[in-house]
């Protein structure tokens, strides 16, 4: 390994391209990679939303967030009192 994959300026690695590799903490686990799997992005009402990361070994264990638009029609119907006809 050279130099520059080792670690940059900061000491953190940098594989090969000069930028350091991207480091984020698993939503499972809460261990820090340094090989981050976007599973969710998260949206703000306010502001800015995130983007939730796992590793490569808890990403396929991480449920899927449900879709904004299924849960609204649920509640839509449930105030409503059943299903739409």
């Amino acid at each position: 390994m050279t130099g520059e994959e080792s670690g940059g300026a900061n000491g953190r690695a940098t594989g090969g391209t000069g930028r350091p590799l991207p480091l984020r903490m698993c939503v499972r686990c809460e261990r820090i990679t340094d090989e981050p799997v976007l599973v969710a992005e998260v949206h703000g009402n306010s502001g800015p939303g995130w983007n939730v990361y796992a590793c490569p070994g808890c990403a396929p264990h991480v449920p899927a967030a449900p879709d904004p638009l299924v849960v609204l029609e649920a509640l839509l119907q449930s105030r409503r009192g059943g299903p739409r006809r």
